[in-house]
């Protein structure tokens, strides 16, 4: 096993200007990264930290050798936090290789076409995406792009892309409109130094956590590669065998100081997370 188990919109304006001043002001890091586990009012967003509730799950090489499970899923404080700023780094990075992925394009649901529920609109958002995709790359074969999905502050999803060519606004919104996305398609030039920040700009608090199961949160063009989740820590291109083992604090087999280790299986993630950690454990110390 590998160890990483593994704007408002005007309409129809085409908006192909450099940036202002205020535009291109390059934003820190942690203006993109801030996760928090619950909201302004104090509710619990259902978040988890892995290193606390697997924190008795370890990788381990045939050798011997021991790696921290991760799981990877965005869902958890930890390696959400781990992997936006992943996202962030590659987006910085990628656009210093690819200076054409110069254009923001903004595509968003029409209300009337829209169905009603997140998980419906993201979904309908999806398969319009994909259609207009098909029919724009049809006409300029070759296209790369870069997307990131937005809840949206009216509950109205968006996906926001960078693109490495011009595009028709006309052509645009035509295309749009005849797939059922509406035709409010917002295309504009951005600065080809700061064009990062404007896709991480919409990575801010639960931007990538609250969606629908299933729902991708970002993607490519085939020709990019984002390398959002990483390896696990010191296991990078490693081609040992690795299993995921546990320690069951249920069970002490006879002859031992401590509990039995073994190998993990999918009723022990659910348990843990049921249980908010190891099960078994003794109480800390009073």
């Amino acid at each position: 096993m590998n160890p990483a188990v593994r704007s408002s919109l005007d309409d129809g304006k085409n908006n192909s200007r450099e940036p202002s001043d205020d535009e291109t002001e390059q934003s820190a890091l942690d203006d993109h990264v801030d996760l928090a586990s619950s909201d302004d009012d104090g509710d619990d967003l259902g978040r988890y930290d892995c290193r606390e509730v697997y924190r008795n799950m370890e990788l381990e090489a045939e050798d011997g050798d021991i790696a921290p499970f991760r799981c990877n899923s965005w869902d958890c404080y930890c390696c959400a936090h781990r992997m936006r700023c992943n996202l962030v780094e590659e987006l910085d990075r990628l656009i210093v290789e690819r200076p054409e992925l110069r254009r923001l394009l903004t595509i968003t649901l029409d209300p009337e076409n829209a169905p009603d529920g997140q998980d419906e609109q993201h979904r309908y958002l999806t398969e319009r995406f994909n259609a207009l995709r098909t029919e724009i790359k049809d006409r300029y074969p070759g296209m790369s792009y870069i997307w990131i999905r937005e809840e949206g502050d009216s509950g109205n999803p968006h996906l926001h892309l960078l693109v490495d060519r011009y595009l028709p606004q006309s052509l645009l919104s035509e295309t749009a409109q005849r797939v059922g996305l509406g035709h409010v398609v917002d295309i504009r030039r951005v600065n080809a130094r700061n064009a990062a920040r404007y896709l991480t700009k919409y990575l801010t608090k639960g931007s990538l956590h609250d969606l629908p199961d299933g729902a991708r949160r970002y993607g490519s063009s085939a020709d990019i590669s984002l390398a959002v989740r990483g390896p696990a820590d010191d296991a990078q291109d490693d081609d040992r065998d690795w299993q995921l083992l546990m320690d069951d604090h249920e069970i002490d087999p006879i002859g031992t100081d401590g509990p039995l280790r073994r190998g993990v299986v999918p009723a022990d993630f659910y348990r843990q997370r049921l249980n908010d950690g190891p099960i078994g454990l003794d109480p800390p110390d009073g």
